[in-house]
């Protein structure tokens, strides 16, 4: 396991991988270190020659604690990341799997004994499940889910699938006249964003606005961003997506309008999945018990991801202090990057 120096290398190894997702590409990574603080340690784990496994962490170093994340605080908005198996791991059958899951695991384990962290947290991307190595190891495990769309159905018998409530909404809201837009424009996603993470259940410290432009322009055609606007020109729906392998609708604006603009905006864009060839729709946010009711309206599946955890004593104290103490307001914005 050694530090890798080729951004090259490392993009070609997650496009040929199955469960590399874009917030693993090389400049992703290379753009969240500069405005989250943390170095970004890009790892591989080689056979010989062969490159098998990359794994992307992050270090910072705060009053002696040293915390290592995949992914980082979040602030970075990065809800799974976590090391990557490569292409003929994905393909091998189940005994070579694990035969190559525990070589690469073995060298992680030597590796992070050297770094030596306080807290270590990794959360690996939905579909990786086999974490059983780490947790003999003693490490906890936490179980997140997100919501998917299977879209090789025809779209009528998608459709049939919503809830009655849901169609009735979007035939409302076809009647009463919008326009859809990819735009370029991040001004009214940014400022609708940055309102919902300020409110008192979600006061996390917001990353800034020049974080989204460096990554809407290297990745130009991997992002998108989508506004519904109402026959009055009246913005009534926002939704940024990731369109890398799988159509993921990664962050929306709260409801803007009477009208239900989210819902037939995240039906506008399931349509576009489907005409670019994707397999899936992503929808994170299936933790968010809020969200819960809205999203699965759509008749998603449910899919887990696993987050593994490890902490010393001094690990412990600061989770702790975040839980009991520092949980809102000011403080929360202050300790939240280094210990969540």
């Amino acid at each position: 396991m050694r530090l890798i120096d080729d951004g090259d290398v490392w993009d070609t190894f997650v496009d040929e991988s199955a469960s590399g997702r874009l917030f693993h590409k090389w400049d992703f990574m290379k753009i969240t270190q500069k405005h989250t603080g943390f170095t970004f340690l890009p790892y591989g784990v080689f056979k010989g020659n062969e490159l098998i496994c990359v794994f992307p962490l992050f270090q910072k170093q705060m009053h002696g604690l040293t915390v290592l994340l995949s992914p980082p605080p979040l602030q970075s908005v990065i809800p799974y990341l976590g090391f990557v198996m490569s292409r003929r791991y994905d393909t091998a059958k189940q005994s070579k799997k694990e035969s190559m899951l525990k070589e690469v695991t073995e060298e992680i384990e030597e590796e992070l004994a050297v770094l030596a962290p306080n807290y270590l947290a990794i959360t690996q991307v939905p579909g990786f499940i086999d974490v059983r190595r780490f947790l003999r190891e003693g490490y906890d495990a936490r179980i997140h889910f997100s919501y998917v769309i299977d879209l090789s159905p025809p779209l009528p018998e998608i459709w049939n699938g919503f809830s009655s409530n849901l169609r009735t909404k979007l035939r409302k809201v076809e009647k009463s006249g919008y326009r859809f837009e990819k735009s370029t424009d991040l001004s009214t996603f940014y400022s609708t964003v940055a309102e919902r993470f300020s409110e008192p259940d979600m006061n996390i410290p917001m990353i800034s606005r020049s974080y989204f432009e460096d990554l809407y322009e290297a990745y130009p055609d991997e992002l998108g961003l989508y506004y519904l606007y109402d026959a009055d020109g009246a913005v009534t729906g926002v939704q940024a997506t990731q369109e890398y392998k799988t159509f993921t609708l990664w962050m929306g604006a709260p409801k803007m309008t009477a009208l239900p603009g989210n819902e037939f905006l995240q039906w506008l864009l399931l349509g576009r999945a489907k005409e670019a060839g994707f397999r899936q729709m992503e929808n994170v946010g299936a933790n968010n018990e809020n969200l819960n009711l809205f999203k699965s309206k759509f008749n998603p599946s449910l899919t887990l991801f696993l987050e593994l955890s490890r902490q010393d004593l001094f690990g412990r104290v600061a989770r702790w202090a975040y839980s009991t103490i520092a949980s809102k307001g000011l403080v929360k914005r202050k300790v939240l990057s280094y210990i969540e």
